[in-house]
């Protein structure tokens, strides 16, 4: 779950108004930010503040507020380039993909496919005693809130064979884990054991919510990626996101870096026969989506006004951490006097850090993309000075 950290207004004031080094870093940026406005002076100070950090390359920032939208776009898409993040190009979402995951289910839900009560093993082949504690079996919403009390890892490989993998290159552990298919996953999580009752305890879980993918491919009897795709198109208008990149539009693809002078050249990897870059659903880093800044200003904006059905379900909340957090179907969810912040991060390892917010009761939302991976907790404290700029 995302670390948020909230900043004080006088703080941000006097980041905003006074920081004589901040405006000197201003005057050095690759910028497209037109500068008319309070809100462009905020965001400049915001962006220029971020981009002090070391390491650092590209920054794209995706602003909806009551009716209009923005980007605003800083630093390289490729470092040396002098070239600015395009709207339309590609890049990975990392973790914020298990939020289309939770929508998927939630349009199951609406299509009476499925119940988020459902007991995970209708839609399994064979017995699965083992997936259940004291009686308590897994349910659907138990995966989508990560409350499902199922292990972090569906195979547990011994230490030195995920040491000789993590020291060879990106493409050659996507080839190991390749051979990972939905056969082999039922197979293993004959082997899982629960350690506590589901929907009890909230502990982030990516390897479940793969196992919600292959669960949503046999309540719909097709591909996930097609799925996807199909409800992104036709409900809200999405033509540049989903889960494999064709190979004929790599070249739009945003290059990540683990910092500035370290690019990830992740797109080596081994072409599949439907002539698409294999991004393997069933990687153990999680499931993985690909879009543009353009497709995810219509993503939030569509979070923000809540008018489509299913988002709208995935966005209630199914288990609530305190007063103040809760988890909707995958959504991460903060409740401030009845005002509602809903977001979700994402960091990958092929070189790009992403934050989706969006903020129902104040008709805000806000996409920010890195093409790095240097620090969560940077990017997620740009969101906040951001969004206190939209709410002055």
């Amino acid at each position: 779950m995302m670390k948020k950290k909230n900043l004080t207004l006088s703080a941000t004031i006097v980041l905003c108004l006074v920081s004589i080094t901040c405006w000197s870093q201003t005057e050095k940026l690759i910028t497209d930010n037109p500068l008319k406005d309070k809100l462009d002076v905020a965001v400049q100070v915001a962006a220029a503040d971020y981009m002090a950090n070391p390491g650092t390359v590209g920054l794209s920032i995706a602003i909806y507020r009551e009716g209009h939208s923005l980007i605003y776009n800083y630093g390289e898409s490729i470092k040396g380039s002098g070239q600015l993040i395009k709207a339309n190009q590609l890049f990975n979402l990392g973790s914020v993909a298990k939020t289309y995951i939770g929508i998927m289910l939630a349009e199951a839900v609406i299509e009476k496919k499925a119940s988020l009560e459902d007991d995970i093993r209708k839609y399994l082949p064979g017995e699965y005693p083992n997936l259940q504690y004291d009686g308590h079996p897994v349910r659907l919403i138990d995966i989508a809130n990560h409350t499902s009390a199922l292990p972090k890892s569906s195979r547990n490989f011994s230490a030195k064979t995920m040491d000789s993998i993590k020291n060879i290159s990106l493409p050659k552990q996507i080839d190991f884990f390749a051979k990972y298919s939905q056969d082999t996953l039922m197979k293993d999580m004959h082997h899982f054991k629960l350690d506590t009752i589901p929907g009890a305890k909230y502990e982030y879980n990516g390897n479940a919510m793969t196992i919600l993918i292959l669960l949503l491919e046999r309540i719909y009897h097709q591909p996930y990626e097609q799925l996807v795709t199909k409800y992104l198109k036709n409900h809200l208008g999405l033509y540049d996101t989903r889960t494999k990149i064709p190979v004929n539009q790599l070249s739009r693809f945003i290059q990540g870096y683990k910092d500035a002078s370290r690019p990830v050249q992740w797109y080596d990897l081994t072409v599949n026969k439907t002539n698409e870059i294999n991004t393997n659903l069933f990687y153990p880093g999680g499931p993985s989506m690909n879009s543009t800044m353009s497709d995810m200003l219509k993503y939030v904006i569509a979070n923000v006004k809540e008018t489509d059905p299913a988002i709208k379900l995935s966005h209630k909340v199914t288990f609530r951490q305190s007063d103040s957090t809760a988890i909707g179907l995958s959504w991460m969810i903060e409740n401030n006097k009845g005002k509602r912040t809903l977001y979700h991060s994402g960091r990958t390892g092929i070189g790009f850090s992403t934050l989706c917010l969006a903020y129902p009761e104040d008709k805000i939302g806000i996409m920010i993309l890195v093409n790095d991976n240097l620090s969560q907790d940077n990017v997620s404290i740009l969101g906040d000075k951001i969004k206190l700029a939209l709410s002055n």
